[in-house]
């Protein structure tokens, strides 16, 4: 069954607004902490292992799995989405700094950590997010370098190569899925246009015969119709014209669709006849409906 509210409600639905930066980014942001903590914490605790026998290395992978946890809880809230989920990747690469100043992430792995944070960044925020980061992350992965164990020659030369290469990365990211986001809104736009068209009478703006036939389906026991047929309309054609027959009808259009609520609905079944439907949910008892809207807003459209 079809609820006329609802039909009524699609000749003017407007497209639902994609929020691609929103809790999704946070709750994979909340997962890959969790994901990196827990590893973290099982190479804490296996002997053999790089983190094996190091408190301050325990203490960092619980800490990043806590942090995924937060993240993971408070995804929905509106606090931390939008810029402020801006400080889940500087948390990161500063974690990364951190384990690597003591010396629980190996250098040949050090700048893809900041390569895989970027591409974050470009998957869930905007184009020149990550060059508005990159201040931050070439701090971060300097500082560890330059306060931490004597590096190699070549450790701290290396920033000229890898924060340049996680900047272009987030962004060629946060590029491709702006087009991405942006041609799916085009989509549901086109899809919410051709959806409204399918059922509205394009002369008066009110539903047309199909969504007249989708209501009469769906009435149910109780539902009160009402037919509104305009009487001597072909003689205002004859004598005046087509063109001032159309703007009655149009004239006709807006005073139904102001005076009607949300839970009624109107269609135009052809030429001058007009249904009008309204359910037994929300209505006053039947008889009075035919009444109540005359009493509601009697007026004279026509002569202007």
């Amino acid at each position: 069954m079809v609820d006329p509210a609802s039909t009524r409600q699609l000749t003017r639905r407007k497209p639902r607004q994609a929020e691609p930066r929103a809790a999704g980014g946070v709750r994979q942001a909340g997962f890959l902490f969790i994901a990196v903590g827990a590893l973290g914490i099982v190479s804490d605790l296996v002997p053999g292992m790089v983190g094996y026998g190091h408190l301050p290395a325990l203490i960092l992978d619980l800490i990043t799995l806590a942090v995924g946890l937060a993240s993971w809880r408070l995804a929905n809230q509106p606090f931390i989405q939008g810029r402020l989920s801006l400080a889940l990747p500087v948390l990161a690469m500063v974690l990364v700094g951190v384990n690597h100043a003591a010396g629980q992430l190996p250098q040949v792995t050090y700048g893809t950590w900041f390569v895989l944070i970027f591409v974050w960044v470009g998957i869930w925020h905007r184009p020149w997010t990550a060059v508005a980061v990159a201040p931050v992350a070439l701090g971060a992965y300097l500082v560890p370098l330059l306060t931490g164990p004597p590096p190699s020659p070549y450790a701290i030369p290396s920033v000229l190569l890898v924060i340049p290469a996680a900047v272009l990365t987030g962004e060629t990211v946060a590029h491709f899925t702006d087009s991405l986001r942006r041609a799916a809104a085009a989509r549901e736009q086109l899809l919410a246009d051709l959806s409204r068209a399918s059922v509205t009478d394009f002369l008066t703006g009110l539903g047309n015969r199909r969504l007249g036939e989708m209501l009469l389906e769906s009435l149910e026991p109780g539902d009160a119709i009402a037919i509104l047929d305009l009487d001597n309309f072909k003689t205002v054609n004859d004598r005046y014209g087509h063109a001032e027959g159309d703007r009655l009808l149009r004239q006709l259009g807006d005073y139904l669709s102001g005076s009607l609520r949300d839970s009624d609905a109107v269609a135009r079944m052809g030429g001058e006849e007009f249904m009008l439907v309204r359910v037994a949910r929300a209505r006053q008892p039947s008889t009075s409906f035919p009444g109540s809207w005359r009493r509601g807003g009697r007026r004279s459209l026509w002569p202007p």
